[in-house]
């Protein structure tokens, strides 16, 4: 299943790749930027014979408008034979500013207001174009001179114009599309991954490892949303800035989630501290970046790199499964070094697709073992449950229960009644029980009173159970207290009767039952391995799979066991 994977990892990519050679990008060529003070009239600003003083040449992502008035000028070189020349040419401007663009002194028209203060100016869109009318276009070299001004980012931001360029108009409106045309055909499989796994978690709140899938799908989706946003609806300039947070938040939870899972699958003792090892390098490493892409860079990059630490060394003793996903991890983490100028516009979205794709296919695999072995403990734990009736109705048990039972009808009928009513209620609980998944702690606590009720009228000794702090909704296999507190009669005496006590603590795995049997007086030491164990082990099991785990031994001269079972809302799927 991983291979298949895989398989999906390197054709999302190759896509991709061919992807980016179809994009037309073609621009006029440009001569030299100059940046001049925005307080120039229009005329000094856009003629080209002149350079005012003060300006200087710069390259366009090194243009900062953000707090001031700036002009950038530029030329437009425009040849008799140039194709583009002969179809109508647009200025595309995208940019954290608003603006106001001329060609060759003549206006085209203003995205917002550039004004001189915060009250001044009116805020454009992040993404504008501008039509050039042929009739001031001419051979040779033109001059495009743009006023920008940026008084309204809630940050402040490292680039601010992101570029500037000359193209035929149709190539300007719809480049932008088309460049994320690869990744969002991606979108809708991601959206089934999600939905898919997010119902296996709602059906079962254990299964954490489909939520933390489900969630790396949730996390493209919405990156690839807000990334594609600008492609498809222009916004004013001032929500680029939670625009671009919500994509670093977004990139570094897919990470997170990814450590998440592969620590769950390759370290399930150490997974936690896995993840919180990731999450404090990627808080304090992602901030340091220079900008918003670096953030979402380190974000990204930190937790795979967490990742392919824990895989590794798996992957090393030959684990289950580690390779393929060492290969699909250090080809994520390669991306960065073979395409780092489109990795996160574009190329980010193809591998976290493909990733999220590669381990979906992993845990499907996993589900589909996690369900064989659950079918198998529940055929064992349905033998063990008939073996363990079978046991409870040995002929000495009833001979025992029918002696007694005849020697207090015969010495106080009044006591025989009783014993007869505390048998009968032992065995109508145990019947309505018996066939049930999962049965709420009261009920289950209920069964145990009466089992020590009909021992207390057998064996003439006051037998009882203190209960504290316990939740009696709390969902538990049937059978199991029951046969905690059978086995203490099966594997010792108390001649002096017995107070058994339950309790109900909580840890980090999850709630805490502590059923402690006080000292007996004939031979108990040693006891946990026989018949009743392994059923209460094999219930467990089948109803909380690895979620619950069970310990017990001598404690203080009495019994001490313990059941840890995860924490649930309500009764787990199954429960009737």
């Amino acid at each position: 299943m991983v291979t298949h994977g895989l398989l999906v990892f390197a054709v999302l990519l190759a896509s991709g790749a061919c992807a980016t050679t179809a994009v037309d990008r073609t621009v006029i060529k440009l001569g030299d930027v100059v940046v001049c003070d925005g307080a120039l009239p229009v005329a000094a600003a856009t003629d080209a014979a002149v350079d005012p003083p003060g300006c200087s040449r710069r390259e366009v992502q090194d243009i900062d408008p953000q707090g001031r008035v700036l002009w950038v000028r530029v030329g437009v070189w425009i040849s008799d034979e140039d194709d583009a020349a002969r179809a109508p040419l647009g200025v595309f401007v995208a940019a954290m500013a608003s603006s106001e663009v001329f060609w060759n002194g003549q206006r085209l028209g203003a995205n917002g207001v550039p004004g001189a203060s915060r009250d001044a100016e009116s805020p454009g869109l992040l993404d504008a174009d501008f039509p050039v009318p042929p009739s001031v276009v001419h051979p040779g070299r033109n001059v495009l001179a743009v006023k920008l001004a940026s008084f309204h980012n809630p940050l402040p931001v490292r680039a601010p114009v992101h570029w500037i360029f000359v193209a035929t108009y149709h190539r300007a409106l719809g480049w932008l599309a088309s460049f994320y045309a690869p990744a969002l055909m991606t979108a809708g499989a991601l959206l089934l991954v999600a939905i898919y796994f997010a119902a296996r978690f709602a059906g079962d709140r254990r299964d954490r490892d489909s939520l933390l899938v489900a969630l790396m799908a949730g996390f493209s989706i919405v990156q690839l949303a807000a990334e594609a946003w600008r492609a498809f609806a222009t916004f004013p300039y001032p929500l680029q800035v939670p625009r671009l947070i919500v994509i670093v938040l977004c990139s570094a939870g897919f990470a997170l989630c990814v450590a998440a899972h592969v620590a769950r699958r390759f370290a399930p003792e150490r997974w936690r501290r896995h993840l919180a090892v990731a999450g404090a390098l990627t808080a304090i490493v992602a901030p340091l970046g220079p900008g918003f892409d670096a953030k979402a860079l380190l974000g990204t990059l930190v937790p795979i790199a967490v990742a392919l630490a824990v895989v590794v060394p798996a992957a090393w003793r030959g684990g289950s499964g580690a390779r393929p996903v060492v290969i699909v991890l250090a080809g994520f983490l390669a991306l960065v070094v073979v395409d780092p100028e489109l990795f996160l516009d574009r190329t980010f979205y193809l591998a976290t697709t493909g990733l999220a794709f590669a381990l979906a296919i992993h845990q499907a695999g996993a589900l589909r073992r996690a369900r064989a072995a659950e079918d198998v403990a529940r055929e064992r734990a349905v033998r063990l449950e008939l073996e363990l009736v079978k046991r409870r109705i040995v002929p000495h048990f009833l001979m025992n229960t029918l002696n007694a039972l005849i020697d207090w009808v015969e010495s106080e009928p009044r006591i025989g009644v009783k014993m007869i009513e505390a048998l009968a209620g032992e065995f109508q609980l145990l019947s309505q029980m018996s066939d049930r998944a999962l049965v709420a702690l009261a009920d289950e606590i209920a069964l145990c009173e009466r089992h020590l009720e009909v021992m207390s009228y057998r064996v003439d000794r006051a037998f009882s159970l203190a209960v504290d702090g316990v939740d009696r909704t709390l969902a538990i296999p049937p059978g199991v207290l029951h046969t905690l507190i059978e086995n203490a009669f099966t594997h010792g005496r108390f001649n002096d009767g017995a107070a058994f006590h339950l309790c109900q603590t909580q840890d980090d795995r999850g709630v805490v039952l502590a059923l402690r049997t006080p000292a007996v007086s004939g031979p108990g030491a040693g006891r946990g391995h026989g018949e009743g164990i392994t059923y209460v082990r094999a219930r467990l099991d089948a109803a909380f799979g690895d979620g619950a785990t069970l310990s017990d031994g001598p404690d203080r001269g009495g019994w001490l066991t313990v059941i840890t079972l995860p924490r649930l809302a309500g009764l787990p799927r199954g429960a009737q």
